[in-house]
């Protein structure tokens, strides 16, 4: 085989797994060790680590990442392990938070977690575990855990509990997880950490930046759109039309016309309502919470009408 018809079959291997193949792939199609050697010296691929070769125009943020996840079976295709991402190595913790783009941790060297019986491999940190196929999703063609597992996995492997609830409180904020996803993930967790169950964990975690419902109701008493509502008596409809409006796939909604159409007794500042509209789970969340009995210290209600009355 000469030189040119190899390159071209290393091109087309190598096409199928982002411009990557390694050295027992080729092996597999007839091309031996020297001829990539030869295709190296010629340009034509780039070493990238050991028994790994890539295409020079291939070569982006994430060739680490995958030629750390190629060489766990180097054998395989990643089109086959992909069927079977559970077994077959999955990215995880720092490097999975990197491409969720979720916090600012290091993640200089890859870590994936594997079945127990997976080698580890000089320059990758290995965990060894088991994960459902629900824990697992696709990012940048890279079988990667979920937001809500990763969130799990840092924690567990030892992280500032600050920080991951900084991650923690990004997570729900992009609503990447949703919290029934996130306790499920940390239930593991909760009993270690001083919590009866995930849920108390998540808003353990939460509270620690201010963002648990507690807190965040705490916020909306607090402010003057949350004073208005509490002095009107408000706090139940004000539930019911934020869980119907929310709802509603409409564009260019009206708020003002809601706002006036609900005839409250106060001012209600419709752009404030609408930025409560536009927080998928948040606000809504924190004012279902609230009890229709609850009310903070006594306030006085500003009366907008401003026309004197007759003498």
């Amino acid at each position: 085989m000469g030189i040119r018809e190899t390159a071209g079959r290393v091109s087309e291997l190598a096409a199928r797994q982002w411009g990557l193949l390694t050295t027992a792939q080729a092996e597999g199609e007839g091309i031996t060790r020297l001829q990539l050697a030869r295709l190296a010296d010629a340009g034509v691929i780039k070493r990238i680590d050991r028994g790994i070769y890539a295409a020079p125009a291939a070569i982006d943020e994430h060739t680490t990442l995958r030629a750390a996840w190629l060489s766990l079976e180097p054998a395989k295709l990643a089109e086959q392990r992909l069927g079977a991402a559970v077994e077959s190595g999955v990215i995880s913790h720092a490097s999975a938070a990197a491409l969720h783009g979720i916090g600012d941790l290091a993640d200089d060297e890859p870590e994936i977690t594997a079945p127990g019986r997976k080698q580890s491999r000089r320059g990758i940190r290995l965990h060894r575990g088991a994960l459902r196929a629900d824990e697992v999703t696709i990012i940048e063609g890279l079988p990667v855990t979920t937001p809500a597992r990763t969130v799990a996995d840092l924690l567990r492997d030892g992280h500032d509990p600050s920080h991951i609830a900084e991650i923690t409180g990004e997570v729900l904020r992009r609503d990447l997880a949703s919290r029934h996803d996130m306790a499920l993930a940390l239930e593991p967790l909760a009993h270690r950490n001083g919590q009866p169950n995930g849920a108390a964990m998540l808003e353990h975690l939460l509270d620690l930046v201010g963002l648990s419902r507690a807190a965040l109701a705490a916020d909306l008493a607090a402010s003057a759109l949350g004073k208005t509502l509490v002095n009107a008596g408000q706090i139940s409809a004000i539930r019911g039309m934020i869980e119907a409006v929310s709802k509603l796939d409409v564009p260019n909604l009206d708020v003002s016309a809601i706002v006036e159409a609900a005839k409250f007794p106060v001012h209600i500042d419709a752009e404030a309502f609408q930025t409560t509209l536009t927080v998928p789970t948040w606000l809504p969340e924190v004012i279902r919470s609230i009890s229709t009995e609850w009310v903070p210290s006594p306030l006085t209600t500003t009366n907008t009408d401003k026309t004197e009355a007759s003498p």
